[in-house]
């Protein structure tokens, strides 16, 4: 499924976190892994005394810093599965995207802190950003509240630049919610391949939208039509569900009425759980008026979520 892994790596909580999974699929694959760190200032995390070294000592230090990082990790790939790449630049994203592209990336790794508000806006977000033009599925690991501060400097890692044990990579079960658009199809195909991979239960998820109404609309009626949408989604889960049941994996289905954003993220946001979502990869303008419940999980969620563009995975994008 996947043969090359490209991780962005700056020795941060949440970059350690999304290394570790990364392995782990790295393991269960026999992937390349691909590690890259972008180096932004003269004050960066391989830098000492805030001198800037040569290009090849900066790559040299990297390299040494990577296996640091990899040192805990039992399922850590031999040496020869493993590429650092060391380069300079202003904005991690597009060369991220760039290096993904010219090493015909399968997956795209990288931890995000979850900004939310004000801060997100102004600061912005290389994770949100790379989900957006990436070439190939994304899959972001959020920085937990209780992983410490978050920095370029990794002030949570030992010297060495890793933990003494490796961050927790487990997945125990994979959420996708469906909204039966055709971005359902991109995201059941990942489904269908990861769930075998990993040997966990799969569960999908709809909402049906349930507005607030005055009391002079038929309320009775709405309710019974918003019961009856429920027994038509439920059935539609299934339907989409038989092809992930029949290769033995089991699965179950949710059904729930309310918001969409608030349900979905409360029903992706564990820790050991791998959400899958399709996503139109809105950018600009029209992203900040429609916003998107894809972002909405990577900045809420404790577990992995992997991000497919329609584009990205070959599907249409006419709509995008």
């Amino acid at each position: 499924m996947f043969q090359t892994l490209l991780v962005a790596h700056d020795f941060s909580p949440s970059s350690n976190r999304a290394l570790a999974h990364a392995v782990d699929i790295a393991a269960r694959t026999g992937a390349a892994l691909h590690l890259m760190y972008v180096d932004r200032t003269a004050e960066g995390v391989l830098f000492e005394g805030g001198k800037a070294p040569p290009d090849d000592e900066l790559q040299d230090r990297f390299e040494e810093r990577c296996h640091a990082s990899l040192a805990p990790h039992d399922r850590s790939p031999a040496e020869d599965r493993v590429v650092c790449h060391a380069v300079r630049g202003v904005s991690p994203a597009p060369l991220l995207v760039e290096k993904a592209e010219e090493i015909d990336a399968d997956l795209i790794v990288t931890g995000t802190e979850g900004r939310r508000g004000a801060r997100r806006l102004i600061v912005g977000s290389v994770a949100e950003e790379v989900l957006r033009t990436a070439p190939c599925p994304a899959l972001t690991v959020r920085q937990r509240e209780d992983g410490g501060a978050s920095g370029s400097t990794g002030e949570a890692e030992d010297a060495s630049g890793s933990a003494d044990e490796a961050p927790r990579s487990a997945v125990e079960q994979i959420v996708a919610p469906v909204d039966f658009s055709d971005l359902t199809e991109v995201a059941l195909r990942h489904v269908a391949r990861l769930a075998p991979l990993y040997d966990v239960p799969v569960r999908l998820v709809h909402v049906v939208e349930d507005p607030t109404m005055p009391s002079v609309y038929e309320v009775n009626a709405s309710a019974v039509r918003a019961r009856a949408a429920e027994e038509r989604a439920e059935e539609a889960l299934q339907s989409l569900g038989e092809p992930i049941e029949e290769t033995g994996v089991s699965v179950s289905y949710l059904v729930h009425r309310g918001q969409t954003t608030s349900t979905v993220v409360e029903a992706t946001g564990h820790q050991d759980t791998l959400t899958v979502m399709g996503t139109k990869g809105l950018s600009g303008l029209r992203r900040v008026m429609l916003g998107s419940v894809t972002e909405a999980v990577i900045r809420a969620s404790d577990g992995p979520v992997l991000a497919v563009r329609a584009s990205a995975d070959g599907a249409s994008s006419a709509d995008e």
